[in-house]
C-alpha cells in the first residue's frame, strides 16, 4: 500500500511539473541556475536543463571559464574560441580547449603525446597531431636549465615554431650537447650546424677524428685526423672512411692499446678483434664500433 502511495505521489508531481512547464515555458530563465550554469530551458522531464549553445553563452560559466557550448545537458568548452573569450584566458592564460575544458596549452602535456614529448618536445594534441607549442615543451622543464635528454639539451632545439622544436639562437646551440660533443654550435636554418673551427675544438675531433665539416656535421674526412684521435690510440680506428674513423687494416690495430692489453690486433668489419676470435668464427667479445672498448668507456664516463 505504501509503495502505491509513493508511486502515485511521484506521478502527480511529474504531472504538475509538466503542467507548470506548459503554463510557463520561461520559468527556468527566472531561476539562479540559468545565469550561472546555463540551465535555462525546460527539459522533457520538466526540470531545468541546458538546452542550447545560446543558454551557455549567456551564463557565467561561459564568461568566466569558456564553457559556452552545450553538450550532453551541460555547458563545456567546445572550441578554442570559447576559451579565448573568457576571463580565464585573459587572467590565467587558459585559452585552448582540450577535453571540454580550457587550459594553457604551452604548459600542458597530453597523454596521447607522452612518447614524443620527452624526445621531440611534441607534447600537446592539436589538429590531430602532437605539437610543440613552447620553450617549456622543447626544454622539458619549467626551469631555465633544460633537461639533458630534451631536444633543447641534446640538440639546441629550444624554441617552438610551427609546432616543432627548432634552433633559433647560436647561444642555445652552444649550450647543447650537440656543440660540446659534435661541434654543432651555430644556429642555421632551424638546426645547430658545425663549423670547421668548432669541429676542431670538439670532442668529436679529439676522440673520434671527426675534425672537418660535411653537411653541417663534423666528419672524419682525413686519415691524418683519425690517427691523432683517441680512438686510434686505444682501439685502432685510424683510417677515414665514409665520414668515420675505422680499423681498416691489422696495421691500424697493431699500434693500439687494445692490441697490447687484450690482444685485439686483427681488423675485421672496421674494428679490431682478437685473432683467436676471428679464426674460431666467434665474436661474443667483439667490440662495438659505436660504443668502443671498455677502456674507452671507462675513460669517458661510459660514453
Amino acid at each position: 500500500m505504501i509503495e502505491q502511495i509513493v508511486q502515485r505521489g511521484l506521478m502527480l508531481a511529474f504531472a504538475l511539473s509538466a503542467a507548470t512547464a506548459c503554463e510557463n515555458p520561461d520559468r527556468c530563465k527566472q531561476k539562479p541556475d540559468c545565469p550561472t550554469l546555463g540551465k535555462c530551458t525546460v527539459g522533457e522531464n520538466g526540470f531545468c536543463a541546458v538546452g542550447s549553445d545560446d543558454d551557455c553563452k549567456e551564463s557565467k560559466l561561459c564568461q568566466d571559464n569558456g564553457f559556452c557550448t552545450a553538450k550532453d545537458g551541460e555547458c563545456v568548452a567546445g572550441s578554442d574560441a570559447n576559451c579565448q573569450a573568457s576571463a580565464d584566458c585573459k587572467q590565467k592564460g587558459w585559452c585552448s580547449a582540450y577535453q571540454n575544458k580550457c587550459e594553457d596549452a604551452t604548459r600542458a602535456v597530453h597523454a596521447e603525446c607522452a612518447e614524443t614529448c620527452e624526445s621531440e618536445g611534441l607534447c600537446v594534441m592539436s589538429g590531430g597531431k602532437c605539437k610543440a607549442l613552447s620553450r617549456r615543451h622543447c626544454s622539458g622543464t619549467f626551469e631555465d636549465e633544460p633537461e639533458p635528454n630534451s631536444p633543447c639539451g641534446k640538440d639546441g632545439l629550444c624554441n617552438a615554431e610551427a609546432g616543432r622544436c627548432v634552433a633559433s639562437s647560436t647561444e642555445d646551440c652552444k649550450a647543447s650537447a650537440a656543440c660540446k660533443d659534435g661541434g654543432q654550435c651555430e644556429a642555421k636554418g632551424g638546426a645547430c650546424v658545425a663549423s670547421e673551427e668548432d669541429c676542431k675544438a670538439s670532442e668529436a675531433c679529439s676522440q673520434d677524428g671527426r675534425c672537418q665539416v660535411s653537411d653541417g656535421k663534423c666528419a672524419a674526412l682525413s686519415s691524418a685526423d683519425c690517427r691523432e684521435s683517441l680512438r686510434c690510440k686505444l682501439e685502432g680506428n685510424c683510417t677515414a672512411k665514409d665520414g668515420k674513423c675505422i680499423a681498416a687494416s691489422s696495421a691500424d690495430c697493431a699500434g693500439s692499446a687494445n692490441c697490447k692489453t687484450v690482444n685485439r690486433c686483427t681488423a675485421e668489419d672496421g674494428v679490431c678483434v682478437s685473432s683467436g676470435q676471428r679464426a674460431a668464427g666467434g665474436g661474443a667479445d667483439k667490440p662495438s664500433a659505436k660504443h668502443g672498448s671498455t677502456k674507452l668507456g671507462d675513460l669517458f664516463g661510459g660514453k
